[in-house]
């Protein structure tokens, strides 16, 4: 008898489905992950820097998580991590209404942590190469129907960050550094050097599709840009996931696209001095060596070295350094870079470690001009932002 009920007690597996006492349901596997690229992904490794290990994982989003044997709140703890800590993520597990992931630490452990004290990211190579074919197709397209690829041209600098224009059509992008594009009578904001095609040139407006907004808009001419000229042959993108805070930067050879580097990074958040990174297709017309920021009150507070700018204010650039942090520059770059990969939190741009920015940069800038701070990109070079 005593075995019987032994055998009763003991879990077992049937499917995805643990089962418990007398085939109590006890959880099921949702989803499993295997912190591998997709075998249909070219890899081609070129920036020296090193890449992230972990790729599909969890991050502690409250001050402390517990790490449990079981996918409960009774089961043991094994151990505890703190706020912004990475953590392999092998299964999703459900559990009478909640949710816990499997996870397993970078000294070994293995174990159970709830979805209510993490946040779940991964990153979407396939997603990415999507995203490219699709402004490929886009560009093509409309070159073969006889129609100009351009961009906008709208960014006025606003150093002392005032008179932000903050309404949000509905597609939630805001006017501030943009442009109002008509349906008809409807306002649709077209951000900053959005990729689009002239449907119908007129003396002060024309008619045009941009690549990112599926309605046909009337826009100003006096805020299409020709420069930098766009090509269907372009080979060199930056795609930007602002779901799961990383960045995948794709070189085509060969008429292969391939992954030639792929880092965490950090994209922008509504808040008193910024905005919300924008999505779309967008084309960078400039790189800076040194990018100076203000605080609040319009005071010089700091700088980013390496910024491509790809959209009004919004640049990608290395970890920005306040100059009351100079004194102590590489704690606080470490501190900053240890956050990429988890919460939104820049201004408007997009953040990686200064040493990635620097080969993006020369990535970019083929020949640059030493004696200036602005440079002139040698090629086109997309960003894909979804």
């Amino acid at each position: 008898m005593k075995i019987i009920k032994s055998l009763l007690i003991s879990l077992f597996v049937i499917g995805t489905t643990v089962f418990g006492f007398e085939g109590e349901k006890k959880w099921t596997t949702v989803a499993t992950y295997d912190n591998e690229i997709a075998d249909g992904v070219i890899l081609n490794e070129k920036y020296s820097g090193g890449h992230p290990k972990i790729l599909d994982y969890v991050f502690v989003r409250t001050r402390t998580a517990n790490l449990r044997e079981q996918p409960n709140t009774k089961s043991k703890i094994i151990r505890k991590f703190n706020y912004d800590t990475k953590l392999i993520a092998l299964e999703k597990i459900y559990d009478y209404g909640n949710y816990w992931y499997k996870v397993k630490a970078t000294t070994g452990e293995e174990g159970y942590i709830s979805s209510s004290v993490v946040r779940k990211r991964m990153f979407r190579f396939e997603k990415a190469l999507d995203k490219i074919k699709e402004l490929e197709k886009f560009i093509a397209t409309e070159m073969d129907e006889g129609r100009e690829i351009v961009s906008t041209n709208s960014y006025v600098p606003n150093p002392n960050n005032v008179n932000f224009k903050r309404e949000k059509d509905k597609y939630g992008t805001s006017l501030d550094q943009n442009i109002v594009g008509y349906y008809g009578e409807e306002r649709i904001f077209v951000p900053d050097r959005s990729i689009l095609s002239i449907l119908e040139k007129g003396k002060t407006t024309s008619k045009v599709k941009v690549a990112s907004i599926k309605e046909p808009l009337v826009i100003e001419n006096k805020r299409i840009s020709r420069n930098p000229k766009i090509s269907r042959d372009f080979r060199k993108v930056i795609a930007i996931d602002i779901e799961n805070q990383n960045m995948i930067v794709f070189e085509k050879n060969n008429d292969i696209w391939e992954v030639v580097s792929y880092v965490y990074s950090k994209t922008g958040i509504e808040s008193e001095l910024g905005f919300e990174t924008p999505k779309g297709f967008f084309i960078a017309p400039m790189a800076k060596y040194i990018m100076p920021y203000n605080s609040e009150i319009g005071e010089k507070q700091g700088y980013a070295r390496y910024a491509i700018r790809f959209s009004g204010g919004g640049y990608l650039h290395g970890t920005p350094i306040n100059y009351e942090e100079e004194t102590n520059r590489e704690f606080f770059m470490r501190a900053k870079e240890k956050t990429l990969g988890t919460f939104t939190g820049t201004r408007k741009c997009i953040r990686t470690t200064e040493p990635h920015a620097k080969y993006l940069f020369e990535w970019m800038v083929k020949n640059p001009n030493k004696s200036r701070n602005e440079q002139v990109p040698s090629e086109n070079v997309m960003f894909v932002i979804f």
